[in-house]
């Protein structure tokens, strides 16, 4: 910085100088050229007698010294130099800046009736003498720039002083540690950028603290199976095919492998929740989405012989803003969880209506419903409760997903117990981005 400030300090020393240079010029030829205009006045008013100037190329001539020349009309030229310095006859006054065999003049040409009045003055001289007003007007800069240059050092090495002190600290500061840096008496200009920072190392011990103890999670429910499979096996291996003992053993193993192979798929939903985000949002018919779910899940409610039940509270259809792959995400977890929780030969309902203001959907199951000081656990990675955790086979990663999709379209997750059925109802609500049109009517009751 100390060197930036020196540079542009000698630059602008130029800039002021030329400047200088060029309003002394200026100056000293108008001062210079009506003296000579004085000059030329008070000859006239003398009734001067004819002369001619000497010229001396070795002299040095200064900015007092001037040619004077009185010639008769007669001995001028109507055109050119005559004696390779004295201007041709004109008929009235002017100023004129003329190459010479004496060098470039300025020149002042004054008639007089029969006689002619010029008046010069060598065009370096004006030069010499503005170049020595610019100096003398650039001295007491040129004194006092270095002083300058060593206080502006100084206070920047003072107020920079705690960005030395950063340095150090960063300078020994292990990779690991993502502790606050405090910094006594930084410049105001950089308090913003280190609270900034340190609030990035709050959220980047954050996401290692989460992910951290996801991987730890994940390595303890995929062991959980992998280790039953493994015993399985083991116990399969010394056991006669077509028994009772061996195909129970089999049925577990086939639980085991369901629940990993789900397992790993939760894993991979969530590993991908970032791609969902890149997609542009979409107006998405919510009934197709939700037909489209129930379709895949259909097999599954068959197994436990489950009743559905679609309702739209609307004859037209529902839309809300998001891509295919987050609706049915939300969906498809939604509608499992009702299957699995529930009881056999129960019931699922789903509910969609709508208003100016949110789209809803609710899922109502007939499970044995949860508890509601467990309502706010279950939305927690790998929660499962005890309840239901050796009844049924999941990974606890379900509703963990359907959070994070539901972040990206600005929609929410919340369960009650369900008024309708015994079980759990799982609302979703969606905000709606456009207002439905003022004559619409809501309708209950269509079943689908």
């Amino acid at each position: 910085m100390s060197w930036s400030i020196s540079i542009f300090s000698i630059l602008l020393l130029v800039v002021i100088g030329f400047a200088a240079y060029r309003i002394a010029l200026e100056e000293s030829q108008e001062v210079i050229n009506s003296q000579m205009e004085h000059m030329a006045y008070f000859l006239e008013q003398n009734n001067p007698t004819l002369r001619t100037s000497t010229f001396n190329p070795k002299r040095h001539y200064g900015e007092v010294d001037f040619f004077i020349d009185i010639v008769a009309k007669d001995h001028l030229q109507q055109s050119g130099l005559t004696g390779g310095y004295l201007m041709p006859y004109s008929d009235k006054s002017y100023v004129k800046r003329q190459k010479t065999s004496r060098g470039t003049l300025i020149i002042y040409v004054k008639p007089i009736g029969d006689k002619q009045i010029q008046i010069s003055q060598l065009n370096h001289v004006r030069v010499n003498l503005a170049k020595e007003l610019a100096i003398n007007m650039l001295l007491p800069y040129l004194f006092f720039v270095p002083f300058g240059i060593l206080g502006l050092y100084k206070l920047i090495q003072r107020h920079l002083r705690p960005l030395f002190t950063l340095k150090e600290i960063f300078s020994v500061r292990h990779p690991s540690d993502l502790s606050p840096i405090h910094v006594q008496q930084l410049p105001a200009e950089i308090s913003p950028a280190i609270n900034e920072l340190n609030y990035l190392f709050k959220r980047i011990e954050e996401a290692q603290t989460q992910q951290k103890s996801f991987v730890a999670n994940a390595a303890h429910e995929l062991r959980t199976p992998l280790t039953a499979i493994n015993l399985q096996t083991n116990l399969l291996s010394k056991l006669k095919q077509n028994t009772a003992q061996y195909d129970e053993n089999m049925v577990d193993l086939r639980l085991s492998l369901q629940r990993m192979i789900r397992l790993v798929d939760q894993l991979m939903k969530l590993a991908h929740q970032d791609d969902m985000a890149v997609n542009e949002l979409e107006q998405m018919s919510v009934v197709d989405v939700l037909r489209t779910a129930l379709n895949q899940l259909s097999i599954s409610a068959k197994e436990k012989n489950i009743q559905m039940q679609f309702v739209v509270d609307h004859y037209e259809e529902v839309f809300v803003w998001a891509t295919q792959s987050i609706l049915e995400t939300i969906f498809l977890n939604l509608i499992d969880n009702a299957i699995k929780y529930n009881r056999t030969n129960g019931q699922i309902l789903i509910k969609v209506y709508a208003d100016h203001l949110h789209t809803t959907v609710e899922f109502h199951d007939a499970g044995p419903g949860i508890d509601e000081s467990n309502l706010k656990k279950v939305k927690e990675r790998f929660v499962r409760l005890e309840s239901t955790q050796h009844q049924v086979v999941g990974s606890g990663l379900g509703l963990s997903i359907v959070e994070a999709a539901l972040k990206l379209i600005d929609g929410q997750l919340s369960f009650t117990n369900s008024a309708i059925l015994s079980g759990l109802n799982a609302k979703v609500m969606f905000k709606n981005k456009n207002v439905l049109p003022n004559d619409t009517v809501l309708h209950t009751g269509k079943s689908i």
